[in-house]
């Protein structure tokens, strides 16, 4: 969802006033050509032209679509691989890894088949995204986990799938009915510093993830992450650090469009220019760990082998709803950013519920067909848009592309070596925690700033759903603090139209510095009470009585007992 390339969900940075700014989040155009399309929109013709000037048009923009589709293809296919490895880091999946890729990178066809046919945006581009893989992580662990080691490993990976499938349908029901009822602005209630501590740990999960591909080992922790740190497991983690590393410059400080599809080819192309030059084979990089061990391919219909319900452990479902819950949210509020962030870019006003709902009813089929959470790849919608290619022949050609690796009736992760696909959420990695951790200080208040912090160490330290929970109890803490610090006492001066006597107006002008008339405005709540205490206290001076006589002493006392009972009966509300 989140870097520049390969995913859009928390694109835009947050602005002081705003959960999210949906025009940040863009520190460059990167590899965007904003200017010009990749080949011109109208062909130039002589005069004397026979050839019918419409005709070259309509081919040149089909040519211009088909070049797009393919760089998006270059660019959505290997994340699909990595988000595979996220979702199902859990050891019990490893046999199972050739079936369950090819069912992520299907279940990315199937988004991208609704958003083609759905949107409103002829150039959207919708694939499984990164907003929801840490929710599916935790239910695809926690199932694994509950089952034990008695269950054998067909049903709990049956259990996981059929839980997945209907967890992403039943989310895309609720996204459903939140656009066909005009709700998206409920979701926007969810705390930005929390979203934000929660993008985080998405990125630190994409380093795990990265370093766990490149090194064969299970990394989901910092305690795991030790295991990692002896000489061999280094050097097989060196080349994905540096990939992921080469990755985000490229994308920041390129302009060309070719550059970040040219780099993310070139990775593996130079892993095999290198294979000869050492007087290696495939089975001696496979032997030493930099490609993954051959394993049988899984083809289209063994994909669907997985889904054996006779062996579904149903008792396992209801326990995922709180896990669910926290889906909803996360998922809801990334794709109204998304919208958001797209429409911004594009200067014109979009339906944000009729894009919800696309979103809802693209989940749902994809649930259904036992599929995974997906929206809008904000970053590369938009990098369609500004290549002026307003066509669905960028989609269909998606389409086409990921159906094929789908059919293809070999192992990819047994042919392509580890470092590439670990370069790519490296890539994701690095770009979320800088911009989530470091760069977002200049964008909100430091208390906003340390709720997000707080929140990614509570979900770091406890777990996914208990620590968002205490990331919201963080937000609603320092809410009140910042609220009780809002003036809520104001003195104003007040002048009365009624008409009065000489001498009426005479005492009146003498005591006009005694009169005070202040206002009291906002949520008054037990926060605020010694504040407007204090408020009171300080604009009505009372004088001490010096020989039991003052020349106030009425108006002093009432003073006094306005303010304590003002305060005593906040505190008591």
């Amino acid at each position: 969802m989140l870097s520049p390339a390969l995913s859009g969900a928390a694109r835009p940075r947050p602005s002081a006033n705003t959960p999210r700014a949906p025009s940040a989040r863009r520190r460059r155009s990167s590899w965007q050509d904003d200017a010009t399309p990749l080949l011109p929109v109208r062909a130039v013709q002589q005069p004397s032209d026979p050839v019918n000037p419409d005709d070259n048009s309509a081919l040149a923009n089909v040519t211009n679509a088909l070049l797009y589709g393919v760089i998006n293809s270059i660019l959505t296919i290997p994340c699909m691989y990595g988000y595979a490895a996220i979702i199902f880091s859990h050891p019990d999946f490893a046999s199972f890894m050739p079936a369950l890729s090819k069912l992520v990178m299907f279940s990315s066809v199937v988004h991208q088949v609704m958003f083609t046919l759905l949107s409103s945006l002829p150039f959207a581009i919708g694939q499984v995204q990164d907003a929801g893989l840490i929710f599916l992580s935790a239910i695809a662990s926690s199932i694994c986990a509950s089952l034990g080691e008695s269950v054998p490993l067909e049903a709990k990976v049956t259990t996981v799938v059929v839980t997945i499938g209907l967890a992403t349908a039943a989310l895309g029901v609720c996204l459903v009915l939140l656009g066909r009822f005009k709700l998206a602005g409920l979701v926007s209630y969810l705390p930005m510093p929390v979203v934000g501590g929660y993008l985080a740990y998405i990125g630190l999960f994409c380093l795990y993830a990265g370093l766990s591909l490149s090194t064969g080992l299970v990394i989901n922790d910092l305690t795991s992450l030790l295991q990692a740190l002896d000489a061999d497991h280094l050097v097989l983690s060196l080349p994905g650090l540096l990939g992921g590393v080469l990755l985000l410059l490229v994308s920041q400080r390129c302009e060309s469009s070719f550059a970040l599809p040219a780099c993310i080819l070139g990775l593996p192309l130079v892993f095999y220019a290198l294979l000869p030059l050492f007087g290696a084979s495939l089975d001696d990089a496979r032997a030493a760990g930099w490609v993954a061990p051959s394993t049988p391919p899984a083809g289209f219909l063994q994909m669907w082998d997985l889904f054996d319900f006779a062996q579904v452990h149903w008792a396992q479902v209801p326990r995922q709803v709180t896990t669910w819950l926290g889906m909803v949210f996360v998922v809801s509020f990334s794709s109204c950013l998304d919208v958001a962030a797209i429409e911004m870019d594009m200067g014109r006003q979009l339906d944000i519920n009729h894009e919800l709902a696309s979103v809802g009813w693209s989940n749902v089929v994809s649930g259904l067909l036992g599929g995974y959470t997906g929206s809008y790849i904000f970053s590369q919608t938009i990098f369609t848009y500004r290549s002026k290619t307003n066509s669905r022949v960028v989609g269909a050609c998606v389409i086409v592309a990921e159906f094929a690796i789908v059919l293809l009736p070999l192992s990819v992760m047994s042919f392509v070596p580890r470092f590439f696909f670990a370069a790519t959420l490296i890539f994701i990695a690095i770009d979320l925690l800088v911009e989530w951790l470091v760069h977002v200080y200049h964008k909100i208040l430091p208390r906003e700033y340390v709720v997000l912090w707080l929140s990614f160490v509570a979900i770091n330290w406890v777990s996914l759903e208990l620590g968002m929970l205490l990331g919201i109890g963080f937000a609603i803490l320092n809410f009140m603090l910042g609220y009780a610090e809002v003036r809520v006492v104001t003195r104003k001066s007040r002048r009365s139209a009624a008409v009065r006597k000489l001498a009426a107006r005479t005492l009146l002008a003498h005591k006009r510095d005694s009169i005070v008339y202040l206002e009291l405005y906002g949520y008054l709540f037990f926060g605020s009470s010694v504040q407007i205490l204090q408020g009171v206290q300080k604009e009505v001076h009372v004088r001490k009585a010096v020989g039991g006589a003052s020349d106030n002493g009425s108006d002093s006392a009432a003073a006094t007992g306005f303010a304590a009972a003002l305060a005593g009966r906040i505190q008591r509300s």
